[in-house]
């Protein structure tokens, strides 16, 4: 990649998303949108969930969210008028379980399980006397055949693992509590997409887009079973289904992509897959910035053009720091002063902070913007006449980038203004969802119980 070096003020004007170019994202979007309905297998996939909860269920029921870093169990407790009680464990994903055969990662999912059980008091022997319902979350793509059963596609956020692409995610899920010995019954395999959509609908039937903003990120909608024109269900198929876009994998032929990204994609695990998720999720801002970084070392002499040890080392500085970094408001960035002092042995000049704080701001605020105008495009493919609608939109949105990243979710949320064209809309609200995944996952799992 042989681009030359952007000033930050030329940065900047290849990175501000003007109205012109979100319109030309929104569209990009619809079009690629249309052709996953049509043609594209690994995008716009049916997720079987053609119901959705009224809030007014009760029950417990099990649900499991595997993500790109962690894994959280959960027994979930509907008790009707929208509210719900949750009792969960949560686990960060060791390294060494992304790597190698798939069943290694199974079987420590499955103790995870088993460890949730124990902690709530339910012996494997109750377990196995009451078969137990599960939902699972499963955030990577999958081909999805039945509302309980899925084929593994390629996988992403950092996963090389053997034994798992093409195969039945709820059969190796079921082996390996087989292997643990408590009977559980998977009752409904949902995207973390779809499942923070039906978590949200059981408190609002209004809601008709759910995004994902995490260490991945991806949005579910609902569409019209005949529009899934690439699947011949049968006529007697229920009219709507809520539909996994797989957005992440969207984009490379109409998002303005900086000299970094391209870097960065062709240095990824997999060159040219999910060019969106890319631009915007959490597993690739730090490294988008840590590349910028190395880049201006280079060219404009930051850190007097010696590059502080271990910032040679890809995705070694991390959203995370992103986040620490957005969040001081301290004139001289003394966060930045702590963070390379502490991890890359390093004391920046003033001006050297100043150069990374504006490197964080701009690849953060492009990311929000970039995801404000992926929600208003989900919004006009079901309503084409958008903004000018005249009924009430609920559009839910998980996860840690939108939730805890300093600034994101009010950037977002801006920008989403800007492309209505209107200071506030009452009828059309973006609103948080926690635990999307889990919860959405145990309703799924009741609704396909029986």
């Amino acid at each position: 990649m042989d681009e030359p070096a952007l000033t930050l003020s030329a940065l900047e004007k290849q990175m501000v998303l003007d109205r012109d170019k979100l319109q030309s994202i929104i569209d990009g979007f619809i079009v690629a949108y249309h052709h996953g309905l049509t043609n594209d297998d690994t995008t716009m996939i049916p997720s079987y969930v053609s119901r959705l909860p009224t809030g007014a269920e009760t029950g417990t029921y099990l649900s499991l969210d595997l993500g790109g870093t962690s894994l959280r169990v959960a027994a979930v407790t509907l008790l009707g008028d929208g509210k719900a009680d949750i009792e969960q464990k949560s686990y960060v994903i060791p390294a060494e379980l992304k790597v190698g055969h798939a069943e290694k990662l199974l079987d420590w999912v499955a103790l995870g399980v088993k460890e949730l059980m124990s902690c709530l008091g339910i012996q494997v022997e109750i377990i196995n006397e009451k078969e137990m319902y599960m939902g699972v979350t499963f955030s990577f793509p999958i081909r999805q055949t039945d509302i309980n059963r899925g084929l593994v596609m390629k996988m992403g956020k950092g996963f090389q693992l053997t034994g798992l692409e093409g195969q039945d995610i709820t059969e190796l899920l079921q082996a390996a509590f087989e292997r643990q010995g408590i009977k559980i019954h998977i009752s409904a395999i949902v995207n973390d997409s779809v499942g923070t959509f039906v978590a949200n609908a059981y408190k609002d039937q209004n809601t008709i887009v759910s995004v994902v903003l995490s260490t991945g990120t991806n949005a579910s909608c609902i569409c019209q079973t005949s529009s899934i024109s690439k699947h011949n269900f049968p006529l007697d198929s229920p009219e709507y289904m809520l539909v996994n876009t797989e957005w992440g994998i969207m984009g490379m032929d109409f998002l303005p992509r900086t000299k970094y990204d391209k870097i960065l994609d062709l240095q990824s695990i997999k060159p040219g897959f999910q060019p969106f998720e890319k631009m915007v999720s959490g597993y690739y801002l730090g490294e988008l910035v840590r590349l910028a970084m190395v880049d201006y070392v280079k060219n404009f002499g930051l850190f007097d053009g010696v590059l502080p040890s271990g910032l040679e080392i890809p995705y070694n500085f991390t959203t995370k720091h992103m986040s620490d970094i957005g969040s001081d408001k301290s004139p001289e960035y003394n966060v930045i002063l702590k963070i390379f002092t502490k991890d890359y042995n390093k004391s920046p000049s003033l001006d050297d902070r100043r150069t990374i704080h504006e490197l964080v701001v701009r690849f953060s605020r492009r990311s929000a913007q970039l995801s404000a105008a992926a929600i208003a495009s989900l919004i006009k493919l079901q309503c084409p006449d958008f903004p000018a609608v005249e009924r009430d939109i609920r559009v839910a949105v998980d996860g840690s980038l939108y939730h805890r990243f300093h600034k994101y979710s009010s950037w977002m949320n801006k920008t989403f203004r800007e492309i209505q064209r209107i200071k506030e809309d009452k009828r059309t609200k973006i609103v948080p969802v926690e635990d999307g995944g889990c919860m959405g996952a145990a309703i799924t799992a009741m609704m396909y119980s029986h």
